[in-house]
């Protein structure tokens, strides 16, 4: 293959697999028969390689990039072909600031990195490699190829068609066992939102883009930095200045993509803080000494003040509940809104845990959930 497909003038060599240890090679095919057979070869092909003893493979002589799929805030993703078995992976492109020399690797870069190769798990999108170009800046994380995100199934998928019942389960249910995997790693996503939730045509959801990925402590004594999390799926005491935080902001966005996939539309699309804190309130209530004790202790509590509003009865003019008459949304069962309410609870003490949700009688009772069919 040319260079000038990935605009490069380099000269450096292909690099060639080392095949000369059949012990290597056997015990990699005992471990790969307990994956799908249609990868064992693939997967052996960059196992062989040893990045700590031969540094990362050359990206030119590996793979081929096919096209650009999507640019985000820490780096370019294309799709692209692995030369050696014609398989489709994704491969994120570093973003580096300007001047590299003095500015170093991206700590964000870094970060997801090494988070992503900590995981081993089927909701959360799998790191093959990293491999190299010919310059500084030209490094590339190699990913298990998946074909949208969740909001472009949605829009793909008709928003005036809900999804089925057992569907909706069975896309929840995934999600909250990838987030279960992280807080169990100790470890926060704090950027969770339908665009950065992947969707495999099989069915299969795994949560990716770690680039504000933080660990964390319990007790929660150490304060973080602000603002983390995408404006419409931001819990409120993040909004009110609150940094030291742990798992509970996860799991509001979580309550906000969940309501999202009933309705097909995000539910609190606020164009600033202050319009966002007045969605929440709307839609949730008002903080009060029964149902967020803590709020009074936040930084930013004591400057605005708002109507007070009941607790709970913005969540029930939004969502229908035991109806079958409203056909604009998934179907949604007294379990489904408890949980709704649980993972949307102003108190961050008081939200659902990850742990807990999955145990819950929403998964348990009614409709089973099934692996979801998204349109492709």
């Amino acid at each position: 293959m040319k260079r000038n497909r990935w605009d490069s003038s380099s000269d450096e060599e292909d690099e060639n697999d080392d095949d000369n240890n059949n012990a290597v090679v056997n015990k990699l095919q005992v471990t790969e028969k307990k994956k799908k057979k249609s990868k064992d070869k693939n997967t052996n092909n960059f196992l062989r390689h040893n990045p700590l003893l031969q540094g990362c493979r050359s990206v030119y002589a590996n793979y081929e990039r096919l096209c650009r799929i999507s640019e985000g805030t820490f780096g370019v993703v294309w799709k692209a072909k692995d030369l050696a078995t014609n398989e489709v992976v994704a491969l994120k492109q570093i973003k580096f600031d300007a001047d590299i020399i003095t500015e170093g690797f991206p700590i964000s870069a870094l970060r997801e990195i090494s988070v992503l190769l900590s995981f081993n798990h089927e909701c959360i999108v799998t790191v093959r490699e990293m491999v190299v170009g010919d310059a500084l800046d030209k490094v590339f994380m190699v990913m298990e190829y998946m074909e949208m995100d969740l909001k472009d199934a949605m829009e793909r998928d008709n928003k005036k068609n809900p999804f089925s019942q057992s569907e909706l389960k069975g896309m929840i249910f995934q999600i909250l066992s990838g987030i279960d995997h992280i807080h169990n790693k100790w470890l926060l996503h704090r950027d969770l939102k339908t665009s950065n939730i992947l969707v495999h045509r099989s069915g299969r959801i795994a949560l990716a883009d770690f680039g504000l990925a933080r660990k964390y402590q319990h007790p929660l004594i150490k304060p973080m930095t602000l603002p983390v999390i995408t404006l419409w799926y931001r819990p409120p005491e993040l909004l009110f200045g609150e940094t030291v935080y742990g798992p509970a902001v996860d799991m509001w966005s979580i309550g906000c993509i969940y309501g999202e996939l009933i309705i097909k539309n995000a539910i609190m699309q606020g164009e600033g803080e202050l319009d966002q804190i007045d969605k929440i309130f709307h839609l949730v209530g008002t903080p009060s000494e029964s149902n967020w004790p803590e709020f009074t202790n936040l930084p930013n509590s004591g400057i605005l003040r708002w109507k007070e509003l009941k607790e709970g009865e913005g969540l029930t003019n939004l969502f229908t509940v035991n109806s079958f008459e409203c056909s604009s949304q998934t179907f949604l069962d007294g379990n489904g809104f408890n949980l709704l309410q649980r993972l949307l609870t102003l108190s961050p003490n008081r939200r659902i845990t990850a742990k807990d949700a999955l145990d819950h009688a929403y998964f348990k009772e009614g409709v089973q959930k099934s692996v979801p069919k998204f349109s492709f």
